[in-house]
C-alpha cells in the first residue's frame, strides 16, 4: 500500500483530496493543526501538529516512511526547506502554492500561462514564489520530484465565502433581504474552482512521471466575469438585487471596510488562468461542477453552520454604496 502524508488535509481543497486518496488505495496519515471533535475522514490516521513548532513538526513526520506527500500548508521557503529535510527519499510531492505567485495581473496577456514571469509583491504572494523557487532549484541540482500547484480561487468550505472585494458572507444575507451589493468592476474574470473538482489533480499528479518538476495552473477550465458569479448566487437565493459598481479608491476611503492587498494587488484585474497544461498532463482533472451547483453547495455548507451574519448589523455596505449613489447625484445636478 503506498504510503502517503497530507498535511493540511482536511482544509478547503484537502479533504476532497484527503478522501479521493483513501478511495485509491492509499495508506493516508493527515498532519493538521490540533482541533477538536473526531477523525472527519475515518479510515484514515491523524497526526495533530503545529507547523509553527518547528521542533514538534519534525518530531510527529520524522522517520515516516512516507513514499508520497501533500502539502497544504507550505507558505514559506523556511516550510518548504522543512518538507525538503524531512522526505529526503519521497518518491513524489506535491506543493500547493498560490496564483498569487504571479503578482498583480496589470497588462499581461491573458490567459496567465505558468511560463509567464512571476513578480509579486503581496507578502503572501512572495513568500510562496519564495517556496516554489526553492522546490525547483533542488528539482534542477538533485532531481528532487516536485510537482507544484497554483490554485486561484477555491471555494466551497470555508468560514467565508469569496466575492469580488474580499471575503465576507453578509453579501448573501443582503441579497436574501432585497438590498443592494457592492462589486468592483463586473467584467473582471476569474477561474472559480468547486473544491471537490480538484481531487483529481492531485492524485492524477502521482500517477505521472511527466509532472515532476513541473507547475500547474489549479482552477476551472472555464472562466467566468464576476457579475456572473454575484447573479448565479441571486439565482440561488431567488432574489435579484442591483450590483453596485464602487471604485478601488471609495473602497479604500472607508472608515469601516479594510481593502486587503487581495484586492489590490490580485482582484482588480482579468485573472483568467490558462487550464490547458494540466489537461494535457493530468487527465484525471475534470471538473465538473457547474457554478451553480458549487454556489448552491457552500451555501449549504455556510447555512449549516450559521456562518452568515444578520447585515442588518453592518453599516459599511450601505455606507459605500450611498457614497457612490451621492457621486451620481452630483454629476447630474451638474448637467441641469
Amino acid at each position: 500500500m503506498r504510503k502517503i502524508a497530507v498535511i493540511g488535509g482536511f482544509g478547503n481543497i484537502g479533504l476532497g483530496v484527503t478522501r479521493e486518496l483513501l478511495a485509491q488505495g492509499y495508506d493516508v496519515t493527515v498532519v493538521t493543526l490540533p482541533m477538536e471533535g473526531d477523525n472527519p475522514v475515518p479510515g484514515t490516521k491523524w497526526i495533530q501538529a503545529d507547523r509553527k513548532d518547528e521542533e514538534g513538526f519534525r518530531n510527529a513526520l520524522q522517520g515516516g516512511g512516507y513514499e508520497y506527500v501533500i502539502d497544504f500548508a507550505c507558505f514559506t521557503p523556511e516550510d518548504a526547506k522543512m518538507d525538503y529535510e524531512l522526505f529526503p527519499d519521497v518518491k513524489h510531492m506535491v506543493a500547493v502554492s498560490t496564483g498569487a505567485a504571479y503578482g498583480a495581473l496589470e497588462g499581461c496577456e491573458i490567459p496567465i500561462r505558468e511560463y509567464m514571469k512571476r513578480r509579486p509583491t503581496w507578502g503572501y504572494g512572495v513568500t510562496k514564489k519564495a517556496a516554489e523557487d526553492f522546490f525547483m532549484e533542488k528539482f534542477m541540482k538533485e532531481d528532487f520530484p516536485i510537482t507544484i500547484f497554483r490554485p486561484t480561487v477555491s471555494y466551497g468550505r470555508q468560514g467565508t465565502i469569496v466575492r469580488q472585494i474580499g471575503m465576507d458572507n453578509s453579501w448573501i444575507d443582503r441579497i436574501r433581504k432585497g438590498k443592494p451589493i457592492v462589486t468592483g468592476n463586473p467584467y473582471i474574470l476569474r477561474n472559480f474552482l468547486y473544491v471537490d473538482d480538484a481531487p483529481g489533480a492531485f492524485v492524477g499528479a502521482l500517477n505521472h512521471e511527466w509532472c515532476k518538476g513541473q507547475a500547474y495552473n489549479l482552477g476551472a477550465l472555464r472562466c467566468y466575469d464576476w457579475g456572473t458569479y454575484h447573479r448565479t448566487m441571486m439565482e440561488i437565493l431567488g432574489r435579484e438585487v442591483e450590483m453596485v459598481e464602487v471604485p478601488l479608491k471609495t473602497l479604500q476611503a472607508s472608515p469601516h471596510f479594510e481593502v486587503s492587498p487581495m484586492i489590490t494587488t490580485n482582484f482588480i484585474y482579468n485573472g483568467y488562468y490558462a487550464g490547458d497544461k494540466i489537461a494535457r498532463d493530468i487527465p484525471e482533472f475534470c471538473p465538473k461542477t457547474s457554478l451553480k451547483e458549487g454556489l448552491t453547495k457552500t451555501l449549504e455548507y455556510l447555512e449549516e453552520r450559521n456562518l452568515i451574519p444578520d447585515s442588518d448589523t453592518l453599516t459599511w455596505e450601505d455606507e459605500l454604496i450611498e457614497a457612490q449613489n451621492q457621486s451620481i447625484r452630483y454629476l447630474d445636478g451638474l448637467k441641469k
